[in-house]
């Protein structure tokens, strides 16, 4: 009759055992970072501060037009505030033509995109380009839009259907600077407005000049366009005009007095 060699076991033994086992997937488990992984209805840490070595992916792949990721507050923080400590804070990418990487979009009046750049870095940059690689990120610039496809390409594009599609507003600079080596530093398709730096002034019959008070700080390196809107009689014309760079006022004068009152035209220049 064979005799058993199996020794048993006892309670203490294979608790040990078991607990051996758990213990080196434990630490199998902490020598290698996992993947986040989770599926609808899966549950989100709300409230807790978590960190990471792996990257945390969020994929809707259903194909609808719904939103991958939402987010919204009722006070007066960020939806959404992201930070990085030497990359990029928040990067957007579409392949949909005629969508937006990243959009902005405020009912509340608001501001759509904010850009606040430091240390002369731009707040906005954009770039459209099918060559590879970034242009040099400019200094000192709030907005920066690069573009070079052929002719047709916008750097920066606005549009307004009732509004300004592009604003510019500077206390002692330039509200909007144009720059061109070969091209139109300025380029208008329709009319033309300038407010408070044009407008119209009337000789009246018998005199022969008009005093126009600017309202800007008229220097000696100011031009100003005047051009007749009647007839002043005559052969008479515009003469010349003189400029007053203390009283920031400039004198229109006629040939010979007007026969009748006459509406002149001007425009300041630099």
């Amino acid at each position: 009759m064979a005799t058993s060699t199996t020794i048993p076991h006892s309670r203490r033994a294979l608790l040990a055992a078991a607990a051996g086992g758990a213990a080196a997937l434990v630490a199998g488990a902490l020598g290698r970072p996992a993947p986040t992984r989770a599926t609808d209805g899966d549950v989100v840490t709300v409230g807790g501060y978590l960190t990471g070595t792996s990257t945390t992916s969020i994929d809707n792949t259903s194909g609808n037009t719904s939103n991958v990721f939402q987010a919204s507050t009722n006070g007066t923080g960020s939806a959404i505030f992201a930070h990085s400590a030497g990359g990029t804070g928040v990067y957007g990418t579409t392949w949909g033509t005629g969508q937006a990487a990243v959009f902005g979009y405020t009912p509340g009046g608001g501001v759509g995109v904010w850009g606040v750049g430091y240390s002369d870095a731009p707040g906005v940059m954009g770039s459209s380009s099918t060559a590879p690689g970034a242009p040099a990120i400019p200094t000192k610039v709030g907005v920066f839009g690069y573009a070079i496809q052929d002719s047709g390409a916008r750097g920066v594009y606005g549009r307004s259907n009732a509004g300004r599609g592009v604003y510019g507003q500077a206390t002692s600079g330039s509200g909007v600077f144009g720059y061109a080596t070969s091209g139109y530093a300025l380029r208008a398709n329709g009319r033309v407005k300038f407010d408070s730096a044009s407008g119209t002034a009337t000789i009246a019959a018998g005199t022969k000049s008009k005093t126009v008070n600017s309202g800007f700080d008229l220097t000696t390196s100011t031009k100003i366009l005047v051009t007749l809107m009647g007839n002043p009689g005559g052969t008479t014309a515009v003469q010349r005009v003189a400029v007053n760079t203390t009283a920031d006022s400039f004198t229109i004068y006629l040939t010979a007095d007007a026969t009748a009152n006459v509406k002149v035209a001007w425009l300041i220049l630099s």
